[in-house]
C-alpha cells in the first residue's frame, strides 16, 4: 500500500492526464451512440417501458393521455402514429396538395378554404426551411399534442426557437381519417333558440379550438327601438354555463358596441368568441346574456331598461 501511494504521489500529473482522457472518451462514445439512436427507426414508448413498437417516423412520448391519464390502446396509437407521420412526411416532401386532401372538410372551411392558403399559413411557417422531426402524445379524447423540432446543428438555432406545438385532432369523414390542425378541434351545429321580451337569440354553431370556442348567433330584434346586447363595460356580460355552473367569459376586449347593437325589426349574424379551453367531456349548458339594453340610446342608455336571455344549448 505504501509503494501504491507513493507511486501516486510521484505521477499523479500522468494518472490525472489518463483518467480525464478515459473520461472524455467514455462521453465521445455516448454522444455518438446517442445520435445513432436518433437516426434509427423511431420508436412509441409505452409508458411503462414494456411492448415498445417500432415505426418509421415520429415518437409517441406516452400512452396515456395528458389530461386523463386514460391509456390508449395498441391499435389506435399505431393508427395515429401513422396518419400524423403520413401528413408530416408529405409536407416534409413537399407533396401538398396530398398533404392539403388529408385534411377534414371543416377544418378547410373554416382555417383553410383552399391549398395556396394552407400553404401560405401551415405549410411555410412550419415547413418551408427545414424537414421537422417530432413527438406525439394523447391530449385529450381524439386530440393529440404534435411537438416539431428542427434538426438544431443544420439551423443554429437554440432549442427554444426550433420548437413549435401544434394539437392534431383525428376525425371520421365518410369512412376516412382526416386531420384537424393547427390547434381547430371540430365544428358543431347547435340551431337552438331563446325569445323573450320580442327579442330572439339562435345558437346557430359553435367551432371549438384548444384555447377557446367561437359561437355564431342569430339575433332577431323584434322590438321598436334598437337593443344593444352588452354594454361592454365589464367582462362578465355575456358567458357560458357548464353543467357544473362554472362560467366562461366572453372575450369582451375583441367585441365593439357596433356588433352588440340591433336595430328594430332587424335579424343580425354575430360570432363571440369565449374563454373555454377545450377539455373532453365538459358539457356546456347556456349562452347566457345577463345585460341586454332595451330600446337603446347612445346618450342615456345606463339609465334605460335592461333584461338577460340564457339559451339551453
Amino acid at each position: 500500500m505504501h509503494n501504491l501511494l507513493r507511486y501516486f504521489r510521484q505521477n499523479r500529473k500522468k494518472i490525472i492526464k489518463v483518467a480525464l482522457i478515459v473520461a472524455f472518451l467514455i462521453a465521445i462514445l455516448q454522444l455518438l451512440n446517442y445520435l445513432a439512436g436518433r437516426n434509427n427507426n423511431i420508436k412509441f414508448e409505452s409508458s411503462n417501458n414494456d411492448n415498445l413498437i417500432k415505426e418509421s417516423n415520429g415518437t409517441i412520448t406516452s400512452d396515456k393521455s395528458a389530461i386523463s391519464g386514460a391509456k390508449i390502446s395498441t391499435n389506435e396509437i399505431k393508427n395515429v402514429g401513422n396518419k400524423i407521420n403520413e401528413f408530416v412526411d408529405l409536407c416534409n416532401n413537399h407533396k401538398l396538395d396530398e398533404a392539403y386532401n388529408m385534411l377534414s372538410n371543416s377544418c378547410k372551411e373554416i382555417l383553410y378554404p383552399d391549398l395556396q392558403n394552407f400553404i401560405q399559413n401551415y405549410y411555410e411557417p412550419l415547413f418551408k426551411e427545414e424537414n421537422k422531426t417530432y413527438t406525439i402524445q394523447n391530449w385529450s379524447g381524439n386530440t393529440y399534442l404534435v411537438k416539431f423540432v428542427e434538426d438544431l446543428l443544420a439551423t443554429g438555432k437554440s432549442a427554444k426557437e426550433s420548437g413549435y406545438t401544434d394539437y392534431i385532432t383525428i376525425v371520421e369523414e365518410n369512412g376516412e381519417k382526416k386531420l384537424n390542425i393547427n390547434s381547430f378541434i371540430k365544428k358543431e351545429e347547435i340551431s337552438k333558440e331563446k325569445e323573450d321580451n320580442n327579442i330572439k337569440i339562435k345558437v346557430l354553431n359553435r367551432i371549438k379550438y384548444m384555447e377557446y370556442e367561437e359561437y355564431e348567433l342569430e339575433v332577431t330584434n323584434n322590438t321598436n327601438g334598437t337593443i344593444l346586447l352588452d354594454q361592454l363595460t365589464t367582462s362578465e356580460g355575456i358567458y357560458l354555463k357548464d353543467s357544473k355552473e362554472n362560467r366562461h367569459y366572453a372575450y369582451a376586449n375583441e367585441l365593439t358596441k357596433d356588433e352588440m347593437k340591433v336595430f328594430s325589426k332587424y335579424t343580425k349574424k354575430i360570432k363571440i368568441k369565449f374563454d373555454n379551453p377545450y377539455i373532453t367531456g365538459r358539457r356546456i349548458n347556456n349562452l347566457c346574456f345577463s345585460m341586454i339594453v332595451l330600446d337603446y340610446n347612445e346618450k342615456n342608455y345606463a339609465a334605460i331598461d335592461s333584461t338577460k336571455i340564457s339559451v339551453n344549448i
